[in-house]
């Protein structure tokens, strides 16, 4: 998974950066650490293949929750 497309799922399932962080467990001082999110999609960290797939199993959770 690229950086763009994690910014195109994401806009797509209508989560902000810091929904996805805290689905993840990126926290900062007890607060969803977007900035690890923005790292991801602006290419500046790549995303691993487990990360990769809980992004993945996120977006198909929310996928069926809308469409409930």
């Amino acid at each position: 998974m690229s950086g763009l497309e994690l910014y195109e799922l994401r806009k797509e399932l209508g989560i902000t950066q810091g929904d996805l962080a805290e689905h993840l467990g990126y926290f900062s001082n007890g607060i969803p650490n977007r900035s690890m999110i923005a790292r991801f999609e602006n290419g500046h960290a790549s995303i691993n293949p487990r990360i990769a797939m809980l992004i993945n199993q996120y977006a198909k959770e929310s996928k069926e929750l809308q469409n409930v």
